[in-house]
């Protein structure tokens, strides 16, 4: 039987909330936006080629469909997660690649949907919004102060939406589950097996701050990186973690052209970021926080 999440209490709703803004709003009057290629061997988040790049490692595990308030999105069939699937909380666990934090789903198509692309919940289950450049996890983060060292996260809210095959920036907020973990426990697989759900963490949200890590990025919305190990009082020489799969290093191929164009992919285009109002009926709301009770253990 399907599993119904009890919303939270309205205080620690407030707390998660406090730690992202909400998605901008955009009207009719706005202008569309010309995205160029980037300069450094990347693709665009909105590239075109993320709605065939990734079609043949998704097609045999979910369904493509046109959502009414997300555009063209993928949701994986119920037979591959089961009743209570979550992003970055089913099947997978934290690991560390160059400092930060990566998510290695135990999914086979996992290696797309969670290093590529933004999650939404859309009626009565998750939905997959493609993207095309890459992340350890596209998640929001948040860390705790001295005396409650436990780190949190949730899946990053859609920027944009994929309407008639063009990009397109929405303007409401996507309410996204926050999940925590005391700091000693956070790497590791089967993270879910001791993580806490927004909905229970009790203080935990009220004595967290977010995280956004410091980057030498100039000139475009950084990638989202998590804290380091020192921050969470992790020696990694001290974990054991099974090297990654080779569906991650393959995820890695991709979010460059240099190597992707040899994998089959499509070389990145200029393009244009189209602008509507958000939807009718569809409020804007601070992320963090959600409207609609889901299926999963929240």
């Amino acid at each position: 039987m399907k599993r119904v999440r009890a919303l939270a209490l309205a205080s620690v709703v407030g707390a998660i909330a406090s730690l992202a803004g909400a998605t901008p709003a955009y009207s009719q009057d706005d202008p569309d936006t010309e995205v160029p290629v980037p300069a450094d061997d990347g693709y665009a988040d909105t590239d075109p080629s993320a709605l065939t790049d990734f079609r043949p490692a998704l097609d045999g595990y979910g369904t493509w469909q046109d959502d009414p308030s997300y555009g063209t999105v993928w949701s994986p069939d119920e037979a591959q997660v089961g009743p209570s699937f979550e992003p970055y909380d089913t099947a997978g666990g934290w690991d560390y690649t160059d400092g930060s934090p990566v998510w290695v789903s135990d999914y086979e198509w996992g290696w797309v949907c969670f290093h590529y692309g933004r999650w939404a919940w859309s009626g009565g289950h998750w939905v997959w919004i493609p993207g095309r450049e890459y992340a350890g996890a596209w998640v929001s983060w948040s860390m705790g102060d001295e005396a409650f060292a436990y780190v949190g996260w949730a899946p990053m809210a859609p920027s944009w939406i994929w309407w008639g095959g063009s990009p397109t920036a929405i303007g409401f907020g996507s309410a996204e589950p926050w999940l925590f973990t005391p700091g000693a426990q956070f790497v590791g697989p089967n993270v879910s097996t001791r993580a806490i759900p927004g909905s229970r963490a009790g203080a935990i949200p009220s004595h967290s701050r977010a995280y956004t890590r410091a980057q030498p990025r100039v000139g475009a919305s950084p990638v989202p990186m998590g804290p380091p190990p020192a921050a969470l009082g992790i020696d990694v020489t001290r974990v054991t973690m099974p090297p990654l799969p080779a569906r991650e290093v393959r995820a890695r191929q991709l979010a460059r052209p240099s190597s992707a164009v040899a994998l089959g992919a499509h070389a990145p285009t200029p393009h244009v970021l189209r602008t509507t109002p958000r939807p009718a009926g569809r409020a804007q709301m601070p992320v963090g926080t959600r409207a609609t009770p889901s299926r999963g253990r929240r």
